[in-house]
């Protein structure tokens, strides 16, 4: 009789470490689609004594940072725990000796995040802000690429904007143009010009911004009296003044 259970024991040992093994290799085919972004394989790796308590110094020394954080929510989940925050997991996977690539404790919080955000065929964000693994979730859906795409584009076409309206450019909420938008396009003229002419310049440069009538002779005026413009010829009836650059 002994013989036997001492035989079930052996079996019942090389059955447990198969059984790890194997949940490493799953686990890394996991993190693999995760990295390719594309749903993961498996989602019912057993865990054997892998529990929250168990975490060692050295534990996710080494690994990838999608490796640690999934490890690390294994556990939770294993210890009758659920989703954590990006605080709680980064200090969690810092402790269990991930080593971060920058000793700023802020960026080291943005990297868990951004790699939460990221890779969503693996981890899911609740709506009270923690994150869990996709897999705990059945009717949850990771975000689509074209979700992603279309924050992408509003981000990009916002950022667009606000340099356009830095540099001088159209700007979609109107307003006045000012003295100093109307002096650049004035040096900008190349020979003879007339107040006409820069007033449909302006025009065509800011059409969405109003001109107030005085703008563009009280700048005209102010340039010739600083001498930076020369009066080649006065204002006669209809035919407005002609001025050319002094320099």
């Amino acid at each position: 009789m002994n013989d036997i259970l001492n035989t079930i024991e052996v079996l019942a040992n090389k059955i447990r470490a198969k059984e790890e093994e194997a949940n490493k290799l799953k686990k890394l085919v996991n993190e693999l689609c995760g990295e390719a972004e594309v749903e993961i394989r498996y989602h019912d790796i057993s865990e054997t004594g892998s529990t929250l308590s168990g975490i060692r110094s050295d534990l996710f020394y080494g690994q990838t940072l999608t490796a640690a954080i999934r490890n690390y929510l294994e556990r939770r989940k294993a210890s009758n725990l659920g989703a954590a925050s990006v605080g709680a997991i980064y200090k969690a996977i810092r402790d269990g000796g991930y080593k971060f690539v920058t000793k700023s404790e802020e960026n080291a919080k943005i990297s868990v995040g951004n790699a939460l955000r990221k890779t969503s065929s693996i981890f899911h964000r609740l709506p009270n802000g923690q994150y869990g693994l996709l897999a705990w979730y059945g009717s949850a859906k990771a975000r689509s690429d074209e979700d992603s795409a279309v924050k992408v584009k509003r981000k990009r076409s916002a950022a667009s904007k606000k340099r356009r309206d830095a540099s001088g450019g159209p700007k979609a909420n109107g307003g006045v143009i000012t003295n100093k938008e109307i002096r650049d396009l004035i040096l900008a003229q190349e020979g003879k010009f007339q107040a006409s002419g820069i007033s449909a310049a302006v025009k065509a440069r800011f059409p969405s911004q109003k001109l107030p009538k005085t703008k563009i002779p009280s700048v005209l005026f102010i340039l010739k009296k600083k001498g930076i413009l020369r009066e080649l010829s006065a204002r006669s009836g209809k035919k407005g003044a002609v001025y050319a650059k002094a320099i």
